[in-house]
């Protein structure tokens, strides 16, 4: 039976937690904006616009999420600041909401298996290693929400939120392609994991006809866009890309960032693994998957491209360092 000093205690670690994520998001926030939002501002205004006119390249022109989203804050704003303020500020507040949901969605996941302040340590590894994905680039505002709700999709399996699942589906396939994985993620995590390790698991024929549906979503979004915007050439080749990412200064580039975007978790990960969680076990069996897709089509460098797996990766070094239960995954405290 919890006491009123537990009770207390709950209360206070909730409101504390909260304000360490926003405070940390706000500061991730400003340096996106110091760093990428107000310098390139003639080429983000570019960009946006032809996303909502349909006349970017693809892939751009399919990832119709948050450009819709970003002009209609630019619209609400307008009415008090001059139009290219107005685009500053409301990818400003995007921003910060979009690191804010990734940090908060990637807390409310780890505190399934560890306690308060070990999956807050997990949420801060992640924030101070994220600003070695929010650079190389002018105009990727969906890299961010692609990650937090890639996190959102695997908290929403493993507490078994299949409805709430279907939405996040959704919104990813707007958002950019690679919604593609968190139906392979529900696959994944669903075929071997134990009843036991979080909400119950629908049989296997349902299983299937859920992730038929998820897999639907996705297609109807992905095919639909390129049906009802046109096709579109591509940005830069596979051609071009193998070229770009084989030169030898590009491949140090690429280790060296990748290496330290998760630094010590890549080992405490592979440590982690048979002490893990079993839900965490089988959603990492996704991760050559998905690094072979970004070997082929994206810029090696850009490791804002693997920042979906810090919902993989940091739970397994977290289980490493503190021994993870297996048990159900618990409400916060």
């Amino acid at each position: 039976m919890r006491t009123p000093e537990s009770r207390a205690d709950g209360g206070r670690a909730g409101w504390t937690t909260f304000a360490i994520i926003l405070s940390v998001s706000a500061v991730l926030a400003y340096i996106y904006f110091r760093e990428v939002g107000s310098p390139y501002l003639k080429e983000r205004l570019e960009l946006h616009g032809q996303i909502l006119r349909g006349t970017a390249d693809s892939p751009y022109r399919y990832r119709v999420l948050v450009p819709f989203i970003g002009e209609a804050l630019t619209r609400a704003l307008g009415a008090a600041l001059p139009g290219d303020r107005a685009f500053l500020l409301a990818y400003a507040i995007y921003d910060l909401a979009a690191i804010f949901f990734l940090l908060g969605v990637l807390y409310r996941y780890f505190r399934g298996w560890f306690s308060n302040e070990q999956a807050l340590i997990g949420v801060l590894f992640a924030a101070a290693t994220m600003p070695m994905a929010l650079r190389d680039h002018y105009f990727q505002p969906w890299s961010v929400l692609e990650a937090g709700l890639f996190a959102a999709g695997l908290l929403c399996v493993r507490d078994g939120r299949y409805k709430a699942l279907a939405l996040i589906v959704a919104l990813a396939s707007l958002n950019r392609e690679t919604a593609l994985f968190i139906p392979l993620a529900y696959l994944f995590a669903i075929a071997g994991t134990k009843a036991g390790d979080g909400a119950s698991r629908p049989a296997g024929g349902k299983a299937l006809l859920l992730f038929g549906g998820y897999m639907a979503i996705w297609a109807a979004a992905f095919f639909g866009l390129r049906l009802f915007l046109g096709g579109a050439p591509r940005v830069v080749t596979i051609g071009e890309l193998l070229a770009r990412n084989t030169d030898t200064l590009a491949i140090f580039r690429a280790v060296m960032r990748a290496a330290l975007i998760f630094g010590a978790f890549w080992i405490f990960a592979a440590a982690g693994f048979r002490r893990a969680p079993e839900f965490a076990k089988r959603t990492a069996l996704l991760v050559p998957l998905y690094l072979a897709a970004v070997a082929l089509w994206g810029i090696w460098h850009e490791v804002r491209l693997i920042m979906p797996l810090y919902a993989i990766v940091i739970p397994l070094g977290l289980s490493f360092l503190y021994r993870g239960r297996t048990a159900s995954p618990r409400p916060d405290s």
